[in-house]
């Protein structure tokens, strides 16, 4: 298989000639990574979808709201449903950008529980593109 992981699913894909990642889908409709290169190349659409995805949860919310204020005798089912969907997505691709830029963090604990463990840490060393990436935007953000 591909060594190169969809910003978005984090499904190890192929490339396609330009270093996007090939068409895929998730669970039924295609992923919103496809087209876009991978993480290891890039996480700009990681960061913009993870803002896409919190900006259609807060207008849904808002809607369910606007309704429930007005105490309307019927609010569509369908919005309601979306609103959660909504929900769930934005929570789950908020918790996969805090992973990916909280890893130096972890990998330190990691060691460091090892070394208190046994003394001597196994643990592989982190990939070449995340190493760079926090060496050329500092210590403390990616």
């Amino acid at each position: 298989m591909s060594a190169f992981r969809c910003q978005i699913c984090g499904r190890r894909k192929h490339l396609r000639k330009d270093g996007t990642v090939v068409h895929h889908c998730v669970g039924g409709p295609r992923c919103p990574g496809s087209g876009h290169p991978p993480i290891e190349h890039d996480d700009a659409r990681l960061i913009s979808y993870a803002a896409e995805i919190e900006r259609a949860y807060r207008k849904a919310y808002a809607a369910v709201r606007v309704l429930e204020e007005r105490r309307a005798n019927f609010i569509d089912p369908a919005l309601i449903i979306r609103r959660g969907l909504f929900a769930g997505q934005a929570l789950r691709i908020g918790r996969r950008l805090q992973r990916h830029r909280d890893w130096p963090e972890r990998y330190r604990r990691s060691i460091a529980r090892q070394m208190d463990r046994h003394g001597y840490a196994w643990a592989e060393p982190p990939p070449d593109y995340l190493v760079e990436r926090i060496e050329q935007n500092g210590r403390g953000h990616m």
